[in-house]
């Protein structure tokens, strides 16, 4: 009698094992399906490991979401010295970048950003060039901007050719000097800066942001 009861505890305790196991993976399941869609709008508004879009960041708006984000490890803005009509000079108020990138996150390759202003992987050597949409200024350092992708300058496929905007956040330095300068005499002035790059690709059909 004894072993006939342990038998159907026993039994019972499987079937019982069997049915919670069943409700515990459809909740693993749901729940499984709801973090990844958390995780793919999370990645919306991130990249890499420890980046995040600041607010008042100049964005392209909903249809985009961040494909990667870079950070300044080098770079200066040059100013030149232009001649006015009279003779006169004064510093130009647009500047020359030269600057080395290095990704957020994994895969840590670099870009070099140069004038046009341009963007070049250095991994597959696919570029892109900016033309500015937006200009938000901050003061002590040089402008946060939003550039559009004016032309792809690749001849093959590359890292950069889903990019559609860029914007440039969290600057610090870069200010070129002000007032007069005499053309013929005063080189062109480096200054150093950092910043944030982002660039934007389209979201996915079916995944409009906003």
């Amino acid at each position: 009698m004894r072993k006939s009861v342990r038998q159907w505890v026993s039994r019972h305790r499987v079937a019982s094992s069997a049915i919670a196991a069943t409700i515990l993976a459809a909740a693993v399941g749901t729940g499984t399906a709801s973090a990844s869609t958390d995780a793919v709008a999370s990645m919306d508004t991130t990249a890499g490991s420890h980046f995040r879009l600041p607010a008042g960041a100049p964005a392209p708006g909903s249809g985009y979401r961040i494909g990667s984000a870079y950070r300044v490890t080098a770079g200066t803005q040059t100013y030149a010295c232009t001649a006015n009509a009279d003779g006169t000079g004064t510093w130009a108020t647009k500047s020359t970048p030269e600057a080395r990138l290095q990704r957020y996150g994994r895969p840590p390759t670099t870009i070099h950003h140069y004038a046009g202003p341009r963007w070049e992987s250095e991994v597959d050597h696919s570029i892109i060039v900016g033309a500015v949409d937006q200009t938000t200024p901050k003061e002590g350092t040089i402008a946060w901007l939003l550039l559009h992708v004016a032309a792809h300058e690749n001849t093959k496929p590359g890292e950069l050719d889903r990019v559609a905007f860029i914007s440039r956040v969290n600057t610090t330095g870069g200010v070129g000097p002000t007032g007069a300068c005499t053309p013929a005499t005063d080189k062109p002035v480096a200054v150093a800066y950092t910043a944030d790059y982002v660039f934007w690709v389209p979201c996915r059909p079916g995944r409009i942001l906003g």
